[in-house]
């Protein structure tokens, strides 16, 4: 990323007058996602930002002007007269913060330019009052009269233009719509812990609670509230009743139910939504194992802790199986693989400006090999759920048919629990079906046969 601009040295607290203002430390979090593909999830944790009053209101405000980043630049493309210089670009970002909270907030007009001055002078740009205050009084006049055909159809859907082409390439009569759940706010769905209660008395618990909710429709066990809240004012959180987890997410481990004594891998586990699922399906006859990366294992067992479950969780690379696996054969594995995230950019906007074209080749190789690696892990008559939350083709039948392409001891299943369009190998879920996001699962089963092969 040798175009872009270093990151600004200053914190979000050591600005000249102690602390930033709270548009001006929106506008450094945007920049620094769209200019240099940090998380967004992970800027928003920090020390200077956590203890934040009306902490809600700043992450709407930092999430949606980056959900809306590619609409809003072409408007200051229009707005501005010449690019600002590398080193102020920070009023950039702090120009669409202001036309975001103008456009999608309740805030009114006056207070967002007046803010947007105020947080010119606490970035150290006491010189640019009158222009952001000239900018935002000129969007506000013309944004009825702009020709929007003029507007390239990427930034129409608020996308930067690889990715957007790649869901046109890859889903050339449904993209309008996918572009469009991917730019809506996510709900929060709840996954129920059919062996603490049932579904209709969460739903009643978070009913008494003043939280409406609405069954899911593909999932028995998930329930989609209305109004997301803090996960520690869910009734039933902390004593395990219910889990924080997507309507597709939870297809997964459905798929793989059992009712025998089964050995089961849930690999790429972290954060161990799925792993816990398999311990509440699968009867407590079942091993359940749970692999990531060493520094990812600390998430899961704060999940098995909550829930009151055990699982073996062992900190491996699943590309070197060699160094933790014991040799016992697995009956199921569900390999959820890193992938693009294509799928779940409603939730993570911050994807629109992480991913570069030369991604989608790179995960396909890591997913390719990774599913060889479990493969080898699988007992005969075994199971592989592969999933990813990808809509690309390159990442899901793509990986698929080569895997399959392979050898003779591979035969992909048909899937009965999970709801979607089949494609050539699996079943894909886009985003905003159901309550869900977009999901590709493929079932592969090896066949007895291999055993005396």
């Amino acid at each position: 990323m040798a175009s872009m601009t270093r990151p600004d040295k200053r914190s979000f607290s050591d600005s000249a007058e102690g602390t930033f203002h709270r548009m001006a430390e929106a506008a450094e979090v945007v920049r620094r996602v769209v200019d240099h593909g940090e998380s967004l999830d992970r800027l928003l944790v920090q020390p200077s930002l956590s203890d934040r009053k009306n902490q809600s209101i700043f992450r709407e405000i930092a999430y949606g002007t980056c959900r809306h980043f590619p609409h809003i630049d072409w408007y200051l493309g229009m707005l501005l007269e010449r690019p600002l210089r590398k080193k102020d670009r920070i009023l950039h970002f702090l120009l669409a913060v202001g036309i975001y909270q103008i456009e999608h907030m309740r805030t009114p007009d006056y207070a967002v330019l007046n803010e947007a001055v105020e947080a010119a002078a606490s970035l150290g740009r006491n010189w640019a009052r009158k222009l952001i205050n000239g900018v935002l009084r000129n969007y506000l006049r013309e944004r009825n009269h702009y020709d929007l055909s003029k507007m390239p159809e990427h930034q129409i859907h608020a996308f930067p233009e690889f990715l957007f082409d790649c869901f046109k390439s890859d889903w050339p009569e449904g993209y309008p719509e996918i572009v469009q759940a991917s730019n809506t706010h996510p709900p929060l769905t709840l996954r129920v812990n059919l062996e603490k209660t049932s579904r209709d008395m969460a739903a009643q618990a978070l009913q008494e609670n003043s939280m409406a909710c609405v069954a899911t429709r593909d999932s028995p066990v998930g329930l989609t509230l209305s109004s997301p809240v803090p996960v520690k004012k869910i009734p039933g959180f902390s004593q395990g009743d219910v889990s924080v987890q997507d309507e597709s997410a939870q297809l997964a481990a459905l798929e793989l139910e059992g009712d025998e004594k089964l050995n089961v891998l849930d690999a790429c586990a972290a954060p161990g939504g799925k792993t816990t699922h398999l311990i509440e399906l699968f009867p407590k006859s079942c091993t359940i194992t749970a692999v990531d990366l060493d520094y990812r294992c600390t998430l899961i067992h704060q999940n098995l802790a909550r829930l009151g479950f055990q699982a073996n969780v062992v900190a491996g690379d699943l590309l070197k199986p060699e160094t933790w696996w014991t040799g016992d054969p697995y009956d199921r594995i569900l390999l959820d693989v890193p992938c693009s995230g294509s799928g779940v950019i409603r939730r993570h906007p911050d994807i629109k400006y992480r991913r570069k074209p030369e991604d989608l080749e790179r995960f396909h190789m890591l997913q390719t090999s990774m599913l060889a690696s479990v493969w080898e892990l699988l007992r005969p008559g075994g199971l592989v759920l592969y999933v990813t939350c990808s809509i690309f083709h390159r990442e899901n039948d793509d990986v698929v048919a080569g895997f399959i392409g392979q050898g003779d001891d591979r035969e992909v299943q048909a899937m009965d629990k999970i709801p979607g369009i089949a494609t050539r190998f699996g079943i894909q879920r886009l985003p905003g079906f159901g309550d869900g996001d977009g999901f590709y699962y493929c079932k592969i089963r090896k066949p007895l046969s291999a055993a005396s092969e």
